[in-house]
């Protein structure tokens, strides 16, 4: 079977060495998510909710110029409705109505309570509220923290810029220092004997005087009013508070503060009329009573009931032109309202309700129609741009072009009306001549009575004027529609306990999955038969698990404790061994590795050992002649060996040496010579082998590492039992190329691995199979060392808990 790729890093996903990694760092799943998880219930439980109320307006838009100038198109009425909207939306979103609505809400002081986590603003459920008066400014926004002691007293501290201030006062009384007058009521004194019993903290109260600018700042932020569909003209009001009562009460009363101002809006042109209608008023009705003194007193002094009948023509003459007189006064008089509120800059929607009800020039109709045209443009167009925007620069040059031409047709028709005015007179005059003939008291009283008539009746029409704008203005109702009102939200919009708690649980798995993921783009070591398994055919022969302590050079151990783990483990080795060959006769077992410090000089010497436990003659032959190590582990000198024996200067009998296992002998490197190659490969090692052969049942051969020079792979290749070392969490996966090189290349199909230095904490008892002829078949286990697990950190417990397969 094809095995993996192997290099030095991961070029191209490995999934099943991503998922022994992953299941090998397991721990670091559960302790993110922990973690995690812990960091998600710290943050929702001192963090305050954040609730959201939200109502929805209908607004209704009535254009009172196309009632009075009856427009007809209905593109400019569209322009005009339009502009009207996007005004309403500025108005709702401005600071001017955050302000009106604040100032119908009781949120000049506000009400707190400690908690045992996090404080409360208590708003309108207060049990005790304030009334003050403040001249101090700097006592804004200051907590004066309050504990009261019984129903009639309570302690008040509060810091300033240089000291703590506090002081017990009596409740229901003013208090004064200096800056800040104020008085605190109970209203419900249970609910305050609850809140002390509730918290630990000595002050279960405090209150806050807020700064009305910073209040306005503060919720004209976190208001928000938002377009839902422009052509119904329905917005959405939108505010968020910690508390939910008070963001439904704000919701509610900006819809509220609005329908109210915009019935002012409305009242505004029926207002304006009738204060011009009650200041014309005052100055007709004290010449009405002038005229109708001079009446009274003229008949009275001269005796006179009835004027004579002999005038009656005449008098209806002056009568047709009193009463064209009148029409043209009124005339008049409309038309130096409008000069005076053009002179003031007025906006010329508000000179329409003037017009109603009187004739005017075409011309100056036409001329507050176009100005209020551009006006509208105006408007629309400071949406979207600057007051220096040469659109906006043009626009302002035409309508203070057409309000120049609109004043000069005012002038020119009040002058054509004086001039009127003066030709009626001349007219009346004529016909007063007439009267001379008469005696000169009925003349006279005739006179008197048309300037009584004619006040009579200009002030009758004034009167009848102003009731029409009452009359207009009590009907006067709001087109707002409101289509939801604002309620309290029962749940938070934030912190939204779902939301961080499933995030919670994500950036777990994330930081877990990039963890594993960075572990995997760097792994490089082999660390279990699994891996070893992932790249290799060879047959895995067993496991070495770590010893529990530091050792000397590769020292024998399985004579010193054989009930050990690691004893357990050497016997499975040589357990294992007969299912690679199980003939009779002696045998041959050369252990290589691909460097040195893999181990294959301590599994050489324990592995001996083991075998001579079961009453085979067993020896060692030290082959590493460049880095020997076998005399360090049984603790003789190298002075003699492989080296003397196959140059022929020792013979093989006296460079045997015996170890203090019986039936294991042992033969070390002796003194490094300068053609180690050659002398491998030489005739004599065969013959020494042939001759170990009639002596011993098992010959162990510690070969030097492949995978720095290629002596002992003739060793290998004719040994009964080839081994190879690999070492966790040393031996790269670069090694297994070396491996895969002795089985493919130079063709030796019994190789089988030994995994060396095995933490025991990952294993408790298992069992691995290796055949060497491609079928992997093999037996082994492993089990904990009690002592060494008693040794363990908590750390590492946990770790290991997580991480074993």
């Amino acid at each position: 079977m094809a095995k993996k790729k192997i290099s030095n890093l991961n070029e191209e996903f490995d999934f099943k060495l991503f998922t022994i990694i992953a299941r090998k760092n397991a721990y670091w799943l559960f302790l993110l998510l922990t973690i995690s998880s812990t960091f998600a219930f710290l943050y929702l439980r001192y963090t305050h909710p954040i609730y959201l109320s939200q109502a929805t307006l209908k607004i209704g838009t009535v254009n009172t110029a196309s009632a009075v100038l009856n427009i007809q198109n209905s593109q400019a009425l569209d322009i005009l409705g339009s502009n009207q909207f996007a005004g309403d939306i500025e108005l709702l979103r401005s600071r001017v109505m955050i302000s009106r609505v604040l100032d119908r809400m009781p949120l000049d002081v506000g009400y707190f309570a400690h908690g045992k986590v996090i404080d409360h603003e208590m708003y309108t459920k207060s049990p005790f509220s304030v009334e003050y008066e403040l001249t101090d400014s700097s006592y804004f926004d200051r907590r004066f923290f309050i504990d009261f002691e019984g129903d009639s007293k309570f302690r008040l501290s509060y810091s300033t810029a240089l000291s703590k201030q506090s002081g017990t006062f009596p409740v229901n009384t003013w208090i004064t220092i200096p800056g800040l007058k104020f008085k605190i009521t109970i209203k419900d004194y249970g609910q305050i004997k609850k809140q002390i019993l509730a918290t630990t903290n000595d002050e279960p109260y405090y209150i806050i005087f807020y700064n009305p600018e910073t209040v306005i700042d503060q919720y004209y932020a976190d208001a928000t009013v938002t377009v839902m569909n422009q052509y119904a003209q329905t917005v959405r009001i939108s505010f968020k508070d910690q508390n939910s009562q008070k963001a439904s009460d704000f919701v509610n009363t900006m819809v509220d503060e609005f329908n109210r101002y915009d019935k002012e809006r409305k009242s505004e042109g029926a207002d304006k009329s009738l204060q011009f209608i009650d200041e014309t008023v005052l100055g007709i009705d004290t010449q009405l009573r002038l005229s109708e003194y001079s009446v009274e007193a003229f008949k009275k002094e001269h005796l006179i009931i009835d004027p004579l009948q002999n005038a009656e023509d005449a008098l209806a003459h002056i009568n047709l032109l009193i009463d064209q007189r009148i029409e043209v006064q009124l005339q008049l008089a409309v038309l130096q309202r409008i000069e005076k509120n053009i002179n003031s800059d007025e906006n010329t929607e508000s000179l329409l309700p003037l017009l109603s009800g009187t004739y005017i020039d075409g011309v100056i109709q036409g001329l507050i129609t176009k100005i209020q045209a551009l006006e509208d443009q105006k408007t629309t167009l400071k949406f979207l741009a600057t007051e220096h925007n040469a659109a906006v620069i043009s626009l302002e040059k035409d309508i203070a072009f057409q309000r120049s031409n609109l004043i000069l047709s005012l002038n020119n028709a009040r002058e054509a009306l004086i001039q009127k005015i003066k030709s009626l007179d001349e007219r009346m005059n004529e016909f007063e001549q007439i009267f001379l003939t008469l005696p000169a008291q009925e003349a006279e009283l005739a006179r008197l009575n048309r300037l009584y008539l004619v006040n009579e009746k200009f002030y009758q029409l004034l009167l009848e004027k102003k009731v029409e704008f009452a009359i207009t203005k009590a009907g006067i109702i709001t087109n707002n529609i409101v289509l939801e009102q604002g309620k309290p939200a029962l749940n938070p919009l934030s912190p939204n306990r779902k939301l961080i708690l499933a995030g919670s649980l994500l950036v777990g798995f994330i930081l877990s999955f990039v963890i594993i993921f960075v572990k995997y783009l760097f792994y490089n070591e082999i660390t279990s038969l699994d891996e070893i398994n992932l790249y290799t055919n060879a047959a895995l022969l067993g496991i070495i698990p770590k010893y529990k302590s530091e050792i000397p050079v590769s020292q024998l151990l399985v004579d010193k404790n054989p009930k050990s783990a690691i004893s357990e483990s050497f016997r499975s080795v040589r357990t294992n061994l007969q299912f690679i060959s199980n003939e009779s006769g002696p045998k041959v077992i050369a252990i290589t590795s691909t460097i040195s410090g893999e181990g294959k000089t301590f599994i050489a010497i324990n592995l001996a050992g083991v075998i001579a436990f079961s009453e085979k003659k067993v020896v060692i032959i030290d082959l590493d002649m460049r880095k020997p190590k076998i005399h360090l582990g049984f603790n003789v000198e190298n002075i003699r060996g492989m080296s003397t024996i196959l140059i022929g200067k020792d013979t093989t009998d006296f460079c045997i040496n015996k170890s203090s296992l019986a039936n294991l002998d042992f033969i070390t490197a002796g003194p490094i010579p300068p053609n180690p190659s050659e002398l491998i490969l030489s005739q004599r090692m065969n013959e020494l082998l042939d001759y170990l052969k009639s002596k011993y049942d098992i010959i162990i051969i510690d070969t030097p590492p492949v995978g720095i020079v290629t002596d002992g792979v003739e060793i290998i290749q004719n040994a009964d039992y080839p081994i190879y070392i690999i070492r966790a969490h040393y031996s790269k996966r670069m090694f297994m190329q070396n491996l895969n090189k002795l089985i493919e290349e130079y063709k030796i199909r019994n190789l089988a691995v030994v995994l060396n230095g095995v933490e025991t904490s990952k294993f408790k008892y298992g069992y691995g199979y290796g055949y060497g002829y491609g079928y992997g078949y093999g037996y082994g286990y492993g089990y904990y060392d009690d002592e060494a697990r008693k040794n363990l950190s908590f750390f590492e417990k946990f770790k290991n808990r997580f991480s074993r397969k």
